[in-house]
C-alpha cells in the first residue's frame, strides 16, 4: 500500500515535469487529472505548479491569498485540457511560485496528501483549513533553521530504524512548547548526537531534570559527515525511507511540518550533506536521564538562568542492560525504539 502510494506520487511528478507550459495567447491550461479525484494539476506560463481544485460550494466573494511562495485564487472560471478533453469549470487555484524542483516536489506531495485527507470535493471552508496548513509549512522555509542538520538527521534516524514509525512520528515535536524531541504522555525521548570520539553531549538544565512523573530516555549516537558514496545518507534519504514506510496522511503531513519548521531556509542542503549511516546505527544507545551526570535544579542558585553543561556518558549503563528494561518496553513510545 505504502509502495503503491509512493509510486502514484512519483508518477504524477514525472507527468508534471513533462507538461507543456501554456502558450502565449492560449486560454487553456494543459493539466493532469489526479487519480480518483476531479482535481487537476497544471503548469503556469512561468512553469509554476498549479492545482485546480473543485469545491462543493462557492461564494460571491472570497479573499484571495498571496504569500512569498504561494497564491490561492477562489472561484476562478478556467478552461483546462486533459488527455485531449476540454473542461470548463470553476476552481480554487493553488499555485507555488517557484521554479526550484525541490520545492515543487514538496508542494505536489503536500497538496496531494491534503486532497486525499479531505472530502473528494471539499467545501470552501474545508479547503481553507488545509490552505492555512500549507501556508504555515512554506512560510517556515524562509526562516533561519532552528537546529543543525546533524541534529535533525539524528532524530530522523531514530524514526527510520523503528518498527513502529507512526508512533514516533506522532510523538515528534507534537507541540510548539514541547521540551523534548519525542513526547507521548509521561514518556519522553531526547536525541543527542556528537561528532567527537567520546560520548559527550551538551544539555540544558531542563533536558536532564524532567517532571518527577516523567520517564525520560536520552538517545545517544555518533554522527559524522561522510561522502554519498561511502555509506553516507542525507536528511532527504532518511526522510524518503520513512515516508515510504507510513501511509497515513496525518503522519506524512506531520513529517513535512516538522521538517519545514526545523530546516527552514536550509532546505537546499537536504540532498547535499551526508552522514555515516553505519557508524550512527552501531553507536546508537539509550540511557535513563536520571543515570546521567547532571546539575540538579535544586542546586542552582536563585537568579541563575539559562544553565547549560556537558555530560560524558561513557560510564553510564545502557537502559538495554538494566533489569528495568521490561518496564520501558511496556511503553508504546519506548517499545518503538527497541
Amino acid at each position: 500500500m505504502n509502495y503503491m502510494m509512493t509510486m502514484i506520487e512519483n508518477t504524477i511528478k514525472e507527468q508534471f515535469r513533462k507538461l507543456e507550459k501554456r502558450k502565449s495567447g492560449d486560454d487553456t491550461f494543459k493539466v493532469i487529472t489526479l487519480p480518483d479525484l476531479q482535481h487537476k494539476l497544471g503548469k503556469s506560463d512561468e512553469g509554476f505548479p498549479k492545482f485546480f481544485i473543485c469545491l462543493s460550494d462557492s461564494a460571491s466573494y472570497v479573499k484571495n491569498i498571496v504569500r512569498e511562495f504561494l497564491s490561492v485564487e477562489y472561484n476562478q472560471r478556467c478552461q483546462v485540457e486533459s488527455e485531449g478533453k476540454m473542461i470548463e469549470n470553476n476552481y480554487a487555484i493553488v499555485t507555488l511560485q517557484s521554479l526550484e524542483w525541490s520545492l515543487q516536489s514538496t508542494f505536489i506531495d503536500i497538496v496531494m496528501l491534503m486532497l486525499n485527507k479531505i472530502q473528494p470535493i471539499p467545501s470552501r471552508k474545508e479547503l481553507a483549513v488545509e490552505v492555512e496548513n500549507l501556508i504555515t509549512i512554506f512560510s517556515a522555509l524562509v526562516n533561519p533553521p532552528v537546529k543543525k542538520m546533524q541534529g535533525l538527521w539524528g532524530e530522523l534516524l531514530i524514526i527510520e530504524r523503528s518498527k513502529y514509525p507512526e508512533i514516533l512520528i506522532n510523538a515528534w515535536h507534537n507541540s510548539p512548547k514541547a521540551k523534548f524531541d519525542f513526547t507521548l504522555g509521561c514518556d519522553k525521548i531526547e536525541v543527542k548526537t556528537t561528532s567527537g570520539e567520546n560520548r559527550t553531549h551538551k544539555f540544558s538544565l531542563d533536558q536532564l531534570n524532567p517532571a518527577p512523573s516523567s520517564r525520560l530516555l536520552i538517545a545517544s549516537m555518533t554522527v559524522r559527515e561522510s561522502g554519498a558514496g561511502n555509506g553516507g545518507k542525507s536528511v532527504r534519504n532518511l526522510f524518503d525511507s520513512i515516508y515510504a514506510k507510513v501511509s497515513g496522511c496525518k503522519e506524512r503531513l506531520h513529517l513535512y511540518e516538522v521538517m519545514a519548521e526545523t530546516i527552514g531556509s536550509d532546505i537546499a542542503k537536504l540532498d547535499s550533506v551526508f552522514f555515516d549511516y553505519s557508524e550512527a546505527v552501531d553507536s546508537l544507545d539509550y540511557f535513563r536521564a536520571k543515570d546521567i551526570p547532571r546539575i540538579d535544579k535544586k542546586d542552582v542558585p536563585a537568579g541563575v538562568t539559562d544553565v547549560k553543561f556537558a555530560s560524558n556518558l561513557a560510564d553510564v549503563p545502557s537502559v538495554l542492560s538494566l533489569d528495568c528494561i521490561q518496564d520501558y518496553k511496556s511503553s508504546p513510545l519506548f517499545k518503538s525504539l527497541m
